[in-house]
């Protein structure tokens, strides 16, 4: 970066604990932003589910300001209003406005706003910005454009957060030209997101004599792990020592176990359960290929993780994954297509020896690492503040 930047974080959705998986590549590109020299902070209003009484009893309620590391952090905790969404989003709004005052209040007026995702952290930044003149940017992660998911009555509201803002960045090429089509504007840009140094600065473990096909997910229908489970089924009298680990839990655990058992698979595929950050470390550096068969993605952290530990990776193209692999580092093949995902599963493995785990790293630190996406990060930053982009 040309020279430190004051940028405050707007994220849609973001970390309960620094633990969390859900939102830790914003707090993660936060910090590396932060150590890149800039001044960094998040503002967060931190919706609360009735339904999740645990964890309204022991998290606090109200603001709570976190020193997270040097990374200042305003949050705000309240419970939300089940249904009446448009009173939810001016709710988290007004909440956003408090918590921008009590951060400026202490740390300063940022020079620069950084949105994550346009529902509903957009709406904040451009009240912001009509109130202090302050620029903002965009990155959109959500896979709720591709899925037809964005209500009618919604779509002018973030028209106009999108033509107000002074970047817009998608985390993936056909994101970015989905979103183009999406808004009829030619203002969106491909960014990625960035792949945590803690993978890249981990041993790479050469694979043991079990081939270990591993995929991790949420278990929900759009990540379409009941494909991969079938493509295994297919390929398992071929190679006798496969077995295929399966990170995650959601809705549809149930049904994938009973589809185990069905195909008489039981002692060939484990499921790990939800993994913390390190397990998810651990299971990838012990694995001989990664696996992400979803619907649809517009990034796919997995991926990049996968890649930092020099494993060659097989994906859908299901509107991320296309702008992260290429012949070099793994394949890809259609939505929904079991037969082309089993095949790309036994030719992996038939031609394992031609995939360099080395290789494979350095084309992640050239693309993925922290130091890659915040010096295109510093670049659209310095173009908003001198007029320039």
């Amino acid at each position: 970066m040309n020279k430190p930047i004051h940028i405050l974080i707007i994220p849609s959705w973001y970390p309960h604990t620094t633990g969390d998986i859900g939102g830790s590549f914003f707090r993660e590109q936060a910090h590396a932003l932060r150590k890149a020299g800039n001044k960094v902070g998040v503002i967060y209003p931190q919706v609360k589910s009735i339904k999740d009484i645990k964890r309204v009893c022991l998290q606090p309620h109200g603001r709570e300001y976190i020193n997270d590391n040097g990374l200042h952090t305003y949050k705000f905790h309240y419970l939300a209003i089940p249904k009446l969404h448009r009173i939810q989003r001016k709710r988290w709004v007004s909440h956003g406005l408090k918590l921008f005052e009590n951060y400026t209040a202490k740390f300063g007026i940022p020079d620069i706003i950084h949105v994550h995702s346009l529902k509903p952290a957009g709406y904040l930044a451009l009240e912001i910005k009509n109130k202090y003149q302050i620029p903002y940017v965009v990155t959109e992660h959500s896979t709720a454009f591709a899925r037809g998911l964005i209500q009618e009555n919604e779509i002018k509201n973030l028209e106009k957060i999108v033509s107000a803002a002074d970047y817009n960045i998608a985390v993936s090429e056909p994101f970015s030209n989905l979103l183009n089509s999406f808004f009829g504007l030619e203002t969106w840009n491909y960014i990625p997101n960035i792949v945590n140094n803690d993978f890249l600065n981990a041993n790479i473990e050469e694979p043991k004599e079990t081939f270990k096909y591993l995929s991790i997910s949420l278990l929900t229908e759009k990540k379409a792990v009941d494909n991969l489970i079938t493509a295994f089924s297919d390929i398992t009298n071929k190679i006798p020592n496969a077995v295929l680990h399966i990170g995650g839990d959601g809705l549809e655990k149930v049904n994938l176990q009973k589809l185990v058992s069905e195909l008489n698979l039981e002692s060939k595929v484990v499921f790990l359960g939800s993994l913390s950050r390190e397990r998810v470390k651990l299971e990838m550096a012990n694995s001989s290929v990664f696996v992400l068969p979803s619907r649809y993605e517009t990034f796919g952290v997995v991926l990049v993780e996968a890649l930092a530990l020099g494993k060659p990776v097989i994906a859908t193209k299901c509107g991320g994954p296309e702008s992260i692999v290429n012949e070099k580092v793994g394949k890809l093949v259609k939505v929904d297509d079991i037969s082309e995902l089993s095949k790309a599963m036994l030719d992996t493995y038939l031609s394992y020896n031609k995939y360099n785990s080395n290789d494979i790293r350095e084309y992640c630190i050239d693309n993925f690492s922290e130091e890659a996406v915040t010096s295109k990060l510093g670049n659209v930053y310095q173009s908003v503040l001198s007029g320039s982009n």
